[in-house]
């Protein structure tokens, strides 16, 4: 992007006959080229929302449009939490580089006018985030200026949201009796817990009843509600669960 800028001058003069003439001029054009605007900068993602250990793949093109040279370009990116480098991903513009790490940073070669670069690596997320990570990347260069020599620059990409969810759940059942005789009623206590951070739903508990034990009708209690018609042997729905959200299913069986 250029910023052209000249002026103009308007003036009076009074000629030897007397008569008195205005007249204009202009000065020369001088234009400053915005960088910002002339080097673009474009960063993509395959997937911005990510399971724990899953892998996400980042793409960064970077585009001369200037009129100069750029030099001693150097990329890099801001350590995510949550998330971290895959080793051995990155590629330029199409060409492995098993050394080269993001986070730590890069040199890339050097760009002339019109040129692209294209830079890929992945990401794997590691933990549930609670909040979106903010994913970008920066580069830094330097064109020489007429007047002033070589200048650096340093500028980021645009930002990208990476949430890091987890799927898990936990259940976790007891009896009240480690020893029992025959006739003796069994109280199973089953305590389900949404240790992720994405809302569970479309929850179906089922707990098929072994030999040995007869299932007593009428003792579901959920969240200590009782269920009269609810069997555990054919399943039943339960409510969504929101993140370390818990419910608790009870029953009975009595030993054959």
């Amino acid at each position: 992007m250029l910023i052209p800028n000249k002026l103009n001058v308007t003036y009076s003069a009074t000629l030897p006959n007397g008569k008195k003439v205005s007249e204009n001029a202009e000065s020369n054009t001088v234009t400053t080229e915005i960088l910002t605007y002339s080097v673009t900068k474009t960063i993509n993602t395959d997937k911005t929302t990510l399971k724990v250990g899953e892998t996400s793949h980042s793409t960064v093109t970077v585009t001369n449009n200037c009129s100069a040279k750029m030099l001693g370009s150097f990329f890099i990116i801001p350590q995510p939490q949550g998330a971290s480098y895959v080793k051995g991903s990155v590629k330029i513009n199409g060409v492995a580089y098993p050394s080269y790490n993001p986070v730590k940073g890069f040199a890339l070669p050097d760009l002339d006018p019109s040129q692209t670069i294209v830079i890929e690596y992945d990401l794997r997320a590691d933990e549930p985030t609670p909040a979106p990570i903010t994913h970008f990347a920066t580069l830094k260069y330097a064109v020489k200026d007429p007047v002033r020599g070589s200048v650096n620059y340093s500028e980021n990409t645009d930002s990208l949201a990476l949430k890091v969810v987890s799927d898990e759940i936990s259940v976790v059942k007891t009896v009240d009796k480690l020893y029992a005789v025959k006739g003796e009623r069994l109280h199973y206590t089953v305590t389900i817990t949404n240790t992720g951070n994405i809302t569970k739903t479309d929850l179906i508990f089922r707990d098929p009843i072994p030999d040995g034990v007869t299932f007593v009708a009428n003792s579901i209690k959920i969240d200590g509600i009782n269920y009269a018609i609810y069997n555990p042997e054919t399943g039943f729905v339960l409510r969504d669960l929101s993140p370390d959200e818990k419910l608790t299913v009870e029953f009975d069986v009595t030993v054959n």
